[in-house]
């Protein structure tokens, strides 16, 4: 059992933070807990701040308009007023360019490659399903109709639809087909019941119009699995084992397959056709900036790297909100896992260079909410589930090119047509992909 726990700890930190994380040291921890005496950090830093529906209209952001393209914001943010109102053109100019999801896209889509005649799922919250990015080529499901109240809609399903399937996205002409999980009920087992009622509807289709993939935006837990044989997150296993079994392709973030995934991102004033444009994903640099203050400060035990990590949050020069959640994420390791991993063979983990990776792009890219039909976020610094719907998104591709594939095919192809990137990871690159499956 403490070997999984590593492993799974270990893939876990190079994949992105762990979900939720910042919930046990906000709330729920009495004064006896070891979250109590975490300080909130003190960010320095604007790069790569969250302004989604604020007002700036006040603010004062020293060199705002050179780092305007690390924020993240959308269509309702305000901005400093200005004169010639530059900022608020250069904001409009930064959203318009993040559409763009790059790495050879619009050459294919000019071919005909544009996912046309596959059938996708994706099972998500609640959205808005007349957005205008995907509101031609969605079929909408409620997985439950109990709710017995109005549900905040989701803008994470937006932008999972956005990307694989919406009019800027990897597979604009795809047919999408949404299952709405309510909030209602537990996630696994909302989640269970849509991969129950999306196997139930495939039985219905044509043989031609099956669904080939499905993503979810959650997926099994291994560790809760061991812990509740019998559970929600064990009952959701088994049924994404039977879409497996039904040759259907399955995809959720941080899904320990034969192909991890991780992100990247071009800024959105370089081209993003370019491979060499494209940065390691911000939540890696974040975490081995954090990783390096360690080894600077020579934390050698558990017990040290936690009182530097609470320095860290207070003292950092610069500290931004990636970073902020790097330490925070750290210190959650450090109180929970510490048992399972020495401090030194963690450390190493976070420091040595990401092998064997297909990084997607995540940061810098704009996406469908689901504030209104035209409205849209950008990401200066995405997460994890955003690079994983462009591979669905490119898996889509590959099916309409070559509709025999097997999984196993496609991940195959997608890393041996990848670009030398960070490591021994890689960039997809969609052309080659789409080359190499079409002679395949």
């Amino acid at each position: 059992m403490k070997k999984t726990v590593v492993l799974l700890l270990v893939i876990v930190m190079i994949l992105g933070s762990i979900a939720g994380i910042l919930m046990y040291f906000s709330s729920g921890h009495g004064n006896d807990s070891p979250f109590a005496d975490i300080p909130a950090p003190i960010i320095e830093s604007f790069t790569f701040a969250d302004f989604t529906g604020a007002d700036l209209s006040d603010m004062k952001i020293e060199n705002i308009s050179e780092i305007l393209y690390t924020f993240t914001f959308d269509t309702s943010t305000k901005w400093p007023e200005t004169e010639d109102n530059s900022l608020q053109l250069l904001a409009n100019q930064v959203m318009e360019s993040g559409k763009y999801l790059g790495l050879g896209l619009s050459e294919l889509h000019q071919n005909g490659v544009t996912g046309k005649g596959i059938s996708v799922a994706i099972i998500d919250r609640t959205m808005l399903k007349e957005h205008e990015a995907f509101q031609d080529n969605l079929n909408y499901f409620e997985v439950s109709s109990s709710s017995t109240h109005e549900e905040e809609l989701s803008s994470h399903g937006s932008a999972l639809a956005g990307i694989v399937g919406g009019s800027s996205g990897v597979a604009p002409d795809a047919t999408l087909y949404y299952f709405a999980v309510s909030d209602d009920e537990d996630p696994y087992d909302g989640y269970k019941k849509a991969m129950e009622k999306l196997l139930d509807f495939q039985k219905t289709l044509p043989e031609e119009e099956k669904i080939r993939l499905v993503l979810l935006a959650l997926g099994p837990d291994p560790l809760q699995i061991a812990a509740d044989p019998e559970g929600p997150v064990k009952g959701l296993a088994d049924a994404l084992n039977k879409a497996k079994a039904e040759n259907i392709v399955v995809l959720y973030p941080g899904m320990q397959t034969s192909l991890p995934i991780t992100g990247s991102g071009c800024p959105p004033t370089m081209n993003r056709d370019e491979p060499d444009n494209y940065q390691v994903w911000s939540w890696t640099l974040a975490k081995k900036q954090i990783g390096d203050s360690l080894q600077s400060h020579n934390a050698n035990s558990w017990d040290e790297a936690i009182e530097i990590l609470k320095k860290l949050l207070t003292d950092m020069e610069e500290l931004n909100s990636i970073q902020a959640e790097a330490i925070n994420t750290f210190l959650y390791i450090a109180y929970v896992y510490s048992d399972y991993i020495e401090f030194n063979d963690w450390l190493e983990s976070i420091m040595s260079e990401p092998s064997d990776l297909l990084a997607a792009p995540s940061d810098f890219i704009a996406v469908p909410n689901s504030h209104g039909p035209q409205q849209y976020t950008y990401y200066g610094s995405g997460i994890l589930d955003w690079s994983t719907a462009y591979v669905a998104g490119l898996v889509t591709l590959g099916f309409q090119v070559n509709p025999t594939l097997t999984e196993n095919q496609i991940f195959q192809a997608l890393w041996e047509s990848g670009t030398p990137f960070y490591g021994t990871s890689r960039l997809v690159c969609p052309l080659e992909f789409i080359r190499a499956i079409g002679e395949a």
